[in-house]
């Protein structure tokens, strides 16, 4: 048995219905992060025209406060 593999040229583009127009987009844009406690969490996507209403997706490492305590900055 031969199986063929898919062109890179051919690659399917990412299609996703926008959260705030819920028009469907070729172009999405990732504007949050859904993070949960167990399995795994979900991205949500805008259109290009709708993404500018929504703040930037911070990274998720800010969001924690630093285990170090004062004068712990690691220098010695």
């Amino acid at each position: 048995m031969s199986e063929s593999i898919p062109n890179s040229t051919s690659a399917r583009k990412p299609v996703r219905m926008c959260v705030r127009c819920h028009r469907i987009t070729d172009a999405p844009v990732v504007v949050a992060e859904v993070h949960q406690n167990s399995g795994p969490g979900w991205n949500m996507y805008a259109c290009p025209q709708c993404a500018s209403h929504f703040p930037p997706v911070p990274d998720v490492i800010d969001l924690f406060p630093s285990r170090r305590g004062p004068g712990e900055d690691g220098a010695g």
